[in-house]
């Protein structure tokens, strides 16, 4: 088959614009996190393009047609077998059709097969330990494949004859492409090995896991290399026999049969159960983003694959190798350090991606001088051109943005957390004057109606003399409110009631029942006794001021997991019906107090309830133990956020433009931000409750659930929490001591208690990363720290600062306590091994130290309050938000932590400082930390009390009341009616 020389450029520039797109989508696309699926699937397509292509053979010649004469037997044996099959079923005659494929089949076909299948399994292993994973080790399969051409000779073309004008191969021309190679290869993996930024999701030390992954790996890369030489030969046999599609077809079909069989019988083996991972899970419940993300993948992919296969029959698979790694490793360093306070690299990353692609450059010179020779293969001279441009285009890439990045990322005048601290109290002052400006009646309903667009609740007068009497300055600011509320206008109060009712019923779901009846409260009978505390703290709140409240139900959730994730289209829906409902009250003449003949559900406050304790609801799922992420934590994004397009499947590596919106490098710069999951698919990874939530049972309609926290993702609705309203932990005053007094130490205790531990998905919690990144990260390991310049003095560059200079000075005292909780039993047995489990202590001996951490628990952190009202500094790390937190403001009030964890280090060594701190840095920023810690316990003192709780749910439940009241687009308070009988 003659091909036209321009064949080969077209193909190469699509080989090269594939590889750029899969590098560029590498991390986020959700296919790669299911390899196997991805190899069927390719595979398979690949082997029916083959299929076709050998379908549209030409017009044979006579020598072809002779042979098709002499083989004329194996036509007619060939229908006779076909009639055989036409009496089995499908699946017979496929698996006839394979065995007849094998038995058929040269052993280097067979061996070809095997190691396809084997690859497949390996690399689905890889992935699921991706965490261990040596870091570009792939990059080393051109010199494999370079190595292998040598000992088998297989870089010349046997089928071409030797024309006498035809010039040889230069001198030595395969020691120096080997050198060359070479040195292309390991300085291609010194620059990702001393660059790699991972994250700090957990590699085990207890199971060995490290070095299982690696020597996997490695094994993976060397079956590289053998497939990718028995398929370079495959291709040419084809070609020198007319036939260049017939074998890989035929392959292609028999490795898609055998990679299949492998999956049925690992199905067979492991059913799948409520407690496997969810990439098991897909396998027989597949989600749209799934296949849309396979989908595009595996075309993507087969594009790939045909384009590499059809370049193996002419050129040398050590020339595409090193065409497609130079590809990756240009778009590694170009999208590596894209975001502000980018990292400098350091000298030897420079100077071996200098090598790297000096290297690359001097081979492609090597090729277009082979490129005279009719002995070996090579690319041609367009081809070789374009390649050329191509380099040069990529070096002056990589210069460029090393350029930008020394000349940008060290102009730091003032330490970027200075700044926040200084900002965040701009943005405090003015939240409090906006909050507190109300000081009559009549201003605070003039300013409620200006900032919600209606009129007050009815019995807003009562409301403003309890917060008087109470004396709460936060008097007009209740956004969390608002936002909570804002989708039940867009219901039917009848609906809401009624969908009240079906959970208070049904004691499956998980919610406690309250009746306010007649200006009284009443729990309900079927509340489980472990959790029975938590209605009865609310009721305790709530008896303060229900005797101006009218009848009505309240479902709280007792679980500490959010529970109500409505999809995001619905969502919209709602918010627009309810600005047309908020309209019609806005439009009202006549203001209404609240209806007396409201009609409630009354079965749940039976002795005997309606329905027996484990019958289920058809709203709700048990969803316990398996990753709530996909299915609930992101559907209330917008359909073009990241989180709903993309998957952070590499949990060995750290996202940058996940950080990037609410980050200045390592340093998170907006708090409120960084609750938002839609622009983070990678905290899929990181969180207990996304991973695995030890008791979750939730819902996509939109149930009126009160919850004490939530992801600011879920529609529950926020109550302060009767935690904290119950004093179930407390700061005691007189065990307390001034900030210069206490222990420079990192103090935190805790138990393992975010989620459920099974199948290594403790390795991603918070608490667990946590302890295991202060505890077990090398003391010799360095971290890139802003610190003043030492040459001038003035402003602060980047500096590599060992962990020891850190703890040197500030020390961490961070342990689990008791023995593993909420896990099953080689994950108990695991974490058991890899952390240190100390005794309990006492809450009040946390007051000894400068440095409290408060990580989230199954929920929120019921110990934030008592750490906030101490005099220490508070590091905060919460997925889960609560009633308050629209009243405080990161690093005026408390530290807030990235849940990445990154930078952990950063802040540690801000405030306590190292042995390389200049200017008093040295010490730490006592100064700053000290001013934080004061701040944050002063507006504690005066806005988060027990009063200000009361305040808070008064007002919710007085919004709330008017809600689910059938003539709710009537009531409202009315000022002038007021002022008359004053």
């Amino acid at each position: 088959m003659t091909r036209k020389e321009g064949h080969q450029l077209l193909v190469f520039c699509n080989l090269v614009a594939t590889c750029i797109w899969i590098a560029l989508n590498f991390e986020t696309s959700g296919a790669l996190e299911r390899p196997y699926h991805l190899s069927i699937l390719v595979l398979g397509l690949s082997g029916l393009f083959w299929s076709i292509l050998n379908g549209r053979r030409p017009v044979p010649t006579e020598e072809e047609q002779a042979i098709d004469n002499d083989n004329a037997y194996l036509k007619l044996q060939f229908e006779i077998e076909r009639r055989q099959d036409a009496g089995r079923s499908r699946v017979g005659r496929i698996l006839r059709y394979l065995l007849r494929i094998f038995s058929k089949s040269k052993p280097s076909s067979i061996s070809l097969v095997a190691c396809v299948v084997t690859r497949a399994l390996i690399l689905r292993r890889v992935v699921r330990g991706v965490e261990c994973s040596w870091d570009g080790v792939e990059i080393y399969l051109p010199l494999l494949l370079c190595l292998l051409e040598l000992l088998t000779k297989d870089y010349r073309i046997s089928s071409i004859p030797r024309f006498e004008k035809a010039s040889r191969p230069p001198r030595h021309y395969h020691l120096r492409y080997a050198l060359l190679v070479a040195v292309w290869v390991l300085s291609a993996h010194g620059t990702i090995s001393f660059s790699a930024d991972h994250s700090t999701y957990i590699c085990p030390l207890a199971n060995h896991l490290r070095g299982w992954i690696r020597t996997l790996q490695l094994l993976g890369v060397v079956l590289d290399a053998v497939i990718i030489n028995l398929i370079s030969k495959v291709s040419r046999e084809g070609q020198e026999s007319g036939k260049p599609w017939a074998q890989l077809s035929q392959l292609a079909v028999a490795t898609t049969g055998a990679l299949a069989a492998v999956a049925c019988l690992f199905l067979w083996w492991n059913p799948p159960y409520n407690h496997t991972p969810r990439y098991l899970n897909w396998s027989l419940v597949p989600d749209s983003k799934a296949i849309l993300s396979m989908s595009f993948a595996s075309l993507l992919s087969t594009n790939f694959v045909l384009s590499a296969v059809y370049l193996l029959a002419e050129l040398r698979s050590t020339s595409i190798a090193i065409t497609t790694s130079c590809v990756c490793l240009c778009i590694y360093h170009l999208f590596a350090s894209n975001c502000e306070y980018s990292v400098i690299p350091k000298r030897p990353i420079n100077l071996l991606c200098f090598a790297a692609f000096g290297a690359a450059f001097g081979l492609v010179r090597l090729e277009r001088e082979a490129s005279k020779s009719q002995q070996l293969f090579s690319l041609n001279q367009k081809t070789s051109r374009v390649l050329l441009y191509f380099y040069v285009l990529c070096g002056a890439a990589f210069c460029g943005q090393k350029y930008l990045l020394y000349s940008t990322a060290a102009k730091f005048p003032n330490h970027p957390i200075t700044a926040l601290i200084s900002s965040a109290r701009s943005i405090s002052s003015n939240w409090e004057k906006q909050a507190t400006k109300s000081m009559s009646i009549i201003e605070a309903v003039e300013e409620y109606q200006s900032r919600y667009g209606i009129p007050p609740p009815p019995h807003f007068d009562k409301w403003w003399d309890y917060a008087i009497a109470r004396k709460s300055i936060i008097k007009d600011d209740f956004g969390q409110i608002h936002e909570d509320l804002l989708p039940f206008w867009g219901m039917k109060p009848s609906e809401i009631r009624n969908l009240t009712g079906h959970m208070l019923e049904r004691p499956w779901t998980k919610v406690g029942g309250l009746r306010i009846s007649n200006g009284t409260t009443a729990l309900g009978p079927h509340i489980p006794p472990t959790h029975q505390w938590m209605v009865e703290g609310a009721a305790d709140m709530i008896n303060k001021f229900v005797e101006w409240l009218p009848d009505m139900d309240l479902a709280f959730n007792i679980n500490d997991e959010s529970r109500v994730a409505v999809p995001w289209k619905v969502m919209e829906d709602l918010k627009a019906d309810a600005k047309l409902s908020r309209q019609a009250l806005n439009r009202t003449k006549t203001l209404r107090s609240f209806s007396t003949n409201r009609e409630w559900a009354s079965l749940f406050m039976e002795p005997e309830t309606p329905y027996p304790s484990d019958f289920p609801s058809r709203h709700f799922k048990d969803a316990s133990l398996s990753s709530s992420f996909v299915d609930y934590g992101v559907i209330g994004c917008p359909p073009d956020s990241p989180s709903q397009k993309q998957t952070w499947w590499n949990k060995n590596s750290f996202c940058h433009d996940c950080a990037k919106p609410h980050s200045i490098g390592p340093i998170l710069a907006n708090w409120t931000l960084s609750g938002s999951l839609c622009h983070q698919p990678d905290l899929a990874n990181f969180h207990g409750f996304h991973l695995s939530p030890s008791a979750f049972k939730p819902t996509n309609k939109p149930f009126p659930i009160f919850s004490q926290s939530k992801i600011p993702t879920f529609n529950d609705i926020i109550i302060p929490s009767p935690w904290n309203y119950e004093d179930k932990v407390t700061h005691n005053v007189s065990h307390d001591m001034p900030y210069s007094e206490k222990d420079r130490t990192v103090f935190w205790r805790g138990a393992t208690s975010e989620g459920f531990a099974i199948r290594g998905t403790w390795q991603g919690m918070q608490r667990q990363r946590f302890v295991h990144l202060v505890n077990y990260t090398a003391p010799d390991s360095t971290v890139n720290l802003l610190l003043p310049n030492k040459g001038n003095g003035m402003g602060y560059n980047q500096q590599a600062t060992a962990i020891s200079q850190i703890t040197s000075v500030t020390k961490i005292s961070v342990s689990f306590v008791g023995e593993p909780k909420r896990c099953y039993g080689p994950d108990c047995n695991l974490e058991m091994e890899e952390f240190a489990f100390g005794d309990s202590v006492d809450f009040q001996d946390h007051w000894k130290y400068k440095f409290l951490f408060d990580l989230d628990g199954a929920g929120f952190s019921g110990r934030f309050l008592p750490f906030l009202e101490s005099r220490s500094l508070v590091f905060r790390a919460a997925g889960f938000r609560q009633w308050f937190d629209e009243r405080l403001v990161a690093w005026r009030h408390f530290v807030p932590v990235d849940g990445r964890l990154h930078g952990v280090w950063h802040l540690i060594a801000y405030f306590g400082g190292t042995e390389r701190g200049l200017r008093g840095d040295g010490n730490g920023h006592d100064r700053e930390g000290e001013k934080i810690a004061e701040e944050g316990r002063d507006w504690a003192a005066r806005v988060l009390r027990k009063e200000d709780m009361e305040v808070y749910m008064f007002r919710l439940l007085l919004e709330w009341a008017r809600i689910v009241d059938d003539r709710r687009e009537e009531l409202g308070f009315d000022l002038d009616l007021f002022l008359r009988s004053v």
